[in-house]
C-alpha cells in the first residue's frame, strides 16, 4: 500500500481558535421538571439536540425529547407514570417504539449503563416517536407500521484527539485500510507524519504507534451507519482490530470526545472515531453543552466538513466523504392521517418541524428542502393477533342475545371486536386494555339463517387485526301474540333514502417480492361531505379476503396480502353506513412473475 507523508497543522493554535466562550445554551436537556411533551420521543444521540431545539422554537410543550444520556437511565414522560429506559441510540429509541405500539411484545432497551428490559404493557402510551440517525435498511418494509421521517441531513467524519498525528486529510479508501487494520500505524517526527500499512518499516528517525479505531456503543445509529460504510457487519467486528471500549475501557459515548482523551496519552495520538458534524458544528457554537474535549475533525478526499475554520461554524455543503439522512420515526397509521398531531409535527415541508429551517441548519444539519416530512420509507410488518368469537347457534327474533369474544395481542392494550352480518357491522364489543375478552348484545330483527363473522381491531398500531370464522346463528320467528284493541298506525314516515356511494381506487402499489399490494381507495357518496364518509371497505379474490380496514374522511388505504403471480382480479367492496348505500367495484393488479 502507498504511504502517504503529510505536514499536520499546528494543533494548539488551531483550536483554541475554534473553542468559543461559556455562553448561554438555548436547546435543554430533557423538558423542565414537571413539565410533559405531548408527543415523547427518545433515542439517537445525533439529533437529541437539535430536536430539543426544535421543540423551543414550536413550543407549547407540543415535542418533549428526552436526551440519549442523563443524571438518570429512565424517565418519566407522562404526569403520574411509571419510569422507562432512556433509550441511548438510534436502535433502542426504535425498539422502545416497536415494544410501545405492540409491534413486539417485549425488548432489551440499551442505556448509557446498562440494559433494562421492558414489556408493551411497561411502555404502552409512553412514548411516541423515535430519533434516528440511520434509516430502515434491512426492516424496510412497504406495509410497515412504523414510517421513518426525514428532516435534515448530516454529514459524518474521523475525529481525532488534540495530539493525534494521524493526517488532518484522509481519503475514503484508507479510511477503510485503518478500520479493516490494513493501515494499522502512523509514524511521526515533529510535524511530519506518514500512515503505514501492515507490516511495513518505520523510517529513520520517526516514532510509530499503533492506530485504534473506535465505534460508539451498540445500538447507536452513527455505529450502524458507520459500519455500513466500510462495509463490515456486526458480525465481522472481531475480524477487525475495531473497539467500541476507549484505551481507558470505557464505552464510546457517539459524539462526545472523551473517547479520544482517554487512556494512555500516546496511543491517544492515533486514535480516531466516526463523529456527526452537526454534534460538532451545535457544540462548537456552543448551542449545547460542549463534550468535544477538543476532538480535531478531518477533511475526507479533499472536503473539509467545515464552511469555515472560525466561529460561528456551519457545514460545508461541499463536502460529500460521508452524509445521511435523519429521522424522527412515527407509528404509521398517524403518518397517514393528516388530522393527527404527528402528522401536524413532523409530515410533509409544512410540518411545524419542516418549517424552522433556521434551527435545523443552527444546529448543523443540511436542509433536504422537499425531501423533508416525505414518509415514502416505512419499515417493521405488524405484528400478529388471534380471535376467537363465541355466538349462539340459536336465537329468537326480536330478542338480545349474546355475542363474545376472546383475544390475543401483544401487550394485551384491548381494542374492539366488530360482528358482521351481510357486510354490514351489526354489534361491536369492547375488549378493555388489561383485559383479552368482551361481549355485547344483538337482537336479530328477522327470522331466518344469519352468516356472523367477527373482526378484532387492536387498539395500538403495531398490532395486526384478526378475523374469526363465520358462523351461523338460525333465528326463529317471534312468537304470535293475539292483539287487544290495537290501536291505529299514525305513523306515515317512511325511511330515509341512503345516499348513493361509488368507489374508486386511486392507486395500487404491488411488491413482487412479498406478492402484497397497498390500495389507495377513495370513497365518494352524492351529497356527502368527503369528511364525513366512513365505514368498511373489504378487499377479495375471489371469494377469500385479502384485505380489510376502514375509510377515514372518504379515504382509505389497505394492505392486501397473499396475491398470486401474474393478474390478480380484486373485488372491493365497501359496506356502507346508516346514510350511505354499499358499492363495489374490480381492480386488477398485477404481480411480476
Amino acid at each position: 500500500m502507498k504511504a502517504k507523508l503529510t505536514t499536520r497543522v499546528a494543533v494548539g493554535a488551531a483550536m483554541s481558535a475554534v473553542l468559543l466562550s461559556a455562553a448561554a445554551l438555548p436547546a435543554h436537556a430533557d423538558p423542565a421538571a414537571g413539565a410533559f411533551g405531548q408527543l415523547v420521543g427518545l433515542g439517537s444521540d445525533t439529533t437529541q439536540d437539535v430536536m430539543n431545539g426544535l421543540s423551543g422554537a414550536i413550543g407549547q410543550n407540543l415535542i418533549g425529547s428526552y436526551d440519549a444520556t442523563g443524571s438518570s437511565t429512565t424517565v418519566v414522560t407522562r404526569s403520574g407514570g411509571s419510569a422507562i429506559p432512556r433509550a441511548n441510540g438510534s436502535g433502542a429509541g426504535v425498539k422502545l417504539l416497536l415494544t410501545a405500539i405492540g409491534q413486539t411484545g417485549s425488548q432489551t432497551i440499551s442505556t448509557s449503563s446498562d440494559s433494562k428490559s421492558v414489556t408493551t404493557a411497561d411502555v404502552s402510551g409512553k412514548v411516541d416517536f423515535a430519533r434516528s440517525s440511520s434509516g430502515a435498511g434491512a426492516n424496510a418494509d412497504d406495509a410497515g407500521v412504523l414510517t421513518y421521517i426525514p428532516f435534515g441531513l448530516d454529514a459524518v467524519t474521523v475525529a481525532t484527539s488534540p495530539t493525534s498525528v494521524i493526517p488532518t486529510d484522509l481519503t475514503s479508501k484508507e479510511i477503510v485500510s485503518i478500520y479493516k487494520g490494513e493501515i494499522d500505524r502512523v509514524e511521526y517526527k515533529g510535524d511530519e507524519s506518514k500512515l503505514l500499512a501492515k507490516g511495513a518499516a518505520v523510517d529513520e528517525g520517526f516514532t510509530a504507534v499503533t492506530i485504534t479505531p473506535l465505534i460508539p456503543q451498540a445500538g447507536s445509529g452513527t455505529r450502524s451507519y458507520w459500519l455500513g460504510q466500510l462495509g463490515i457487519s456486526e458480525a465481522e467486528l472481531t475480524k477487525y482490530p475495531i473497539k467500541d471500549k476507549d484505551l481507558a475501557g470505557k464505552a464510546v459515548q457517539e459524539h462526545k470526545g472523551a473517547a479520544l482523551v482517554a487512556g494512555d496519552a500516546e496511543l491517544q495520538k492515533a486514535t480516531l472515531v466516526p463523529f456527526s458534524v452537526a454534534q460538532w458544528i451545535a457544540q462548537a457554537n456552543a448551542k449545547v453543552t460542549d463534550h468535544r474535549d477538543g476532538a480535531v475533525l478531518h477533511s475526507v478526499d479533499g472536503k473539509d466538513p467545515l464552511a469555515s475554520s472560525a466561529a460561528p461554524y456551519s457545514l460545508n455543503e461541499g463536502y460529500k466523504g460521508y452524509v445521511r439522512l435523519v429521522y424522527n420515526v412515527v407509528p404509521t397509521v398517524l403518518a397517514d392521517d393528516p388530522t393527527s398531531q404527528i402528522a401536524k409535527t413532523f409530515v410533509g415541508t409544512d410540518s411545524l418541524v419542516c418549517k424552522q429551517k433556521d434551527v435545523i441548519k443552527a444546529y448543523g444539519f443540511g436542509l433536504i428542502e422537499n425531501d423533508c416530512g416525505a414518509t415514502t420509507s416505512k419499515a417493521y410488518r405488524a405484528s400478529d393477533s388471534s380471535l376467537e368469537a363465541v355466538v349462539p347457534a340459536s336465537a329468537t327474533a326480536g330478542k338480545a342475545v349474546t355475542l363474545s369474544a376472546s383475544v390475543v395481542s401483544n401487550g394485551d392494550q384491548g381494542g374492539i371486536v366488530e360482528f358482521t352480518a351481510a357486510g354490514k357491522v351489526i354489534a361491536t364489543a369492547t375488549v378493555a386494555a388489561g383485559k383479552t375478552s368482551g361481549s355485547t348484545q344483538w337482537t336479530p330483527a328477522a327470522s331466518g339463517a344469519v352468516e356472523v363473522s367477527a373482526t378484532f381491531i387492536p387498539t395500538l398500531p403495531g398490532i395486526a387485526a384478526a378475523e374469526a370464522a363465520a358462523q351461523t346463528i338460525n333465528v326463529a320467528a317471534a312468537a304470535s301474540t293475539a292483539p287487544t284493541n290495537p290501536k291505529p298506525n299514525t305513523n306515515t314516515s317512511t325511511p330515509a333514502k341512503k345516499a348513493t356511494a361509488k368507489v374508486k381506487v386511486t392507486k395500487a402499489k404491488a411488491n413482487a417480492k412479498k406478492r402484497t399490494a397497498i390500495l389507495t381507495i377513495k370513497v365518494t357518496a352524492k351529497g356527502v361531505k368527503a369528511k364525513s364518509i366512513g365505514g368498511k371497505i373489504t378487499v377479495k379474490l375471489g371469494k377469500k379476503t385479502v384485505g380489510k380496514g376502514k375509510v377515514s374522511k372518504g379515504t382509505a388505504k389497505i394492505s392486501v396480502k397473499k396475491l398470486k403471480k401474474g393478474k390478480n382480479k380484486l373485488t372491493v367492496s365497501y359496506a356502507g353506513t346508516s346514510t350511505i348505500g354499499k358499492a363495489a367495484i374490480s381492480r386488477n393488479v398485477a404481480i411480476k412473475r
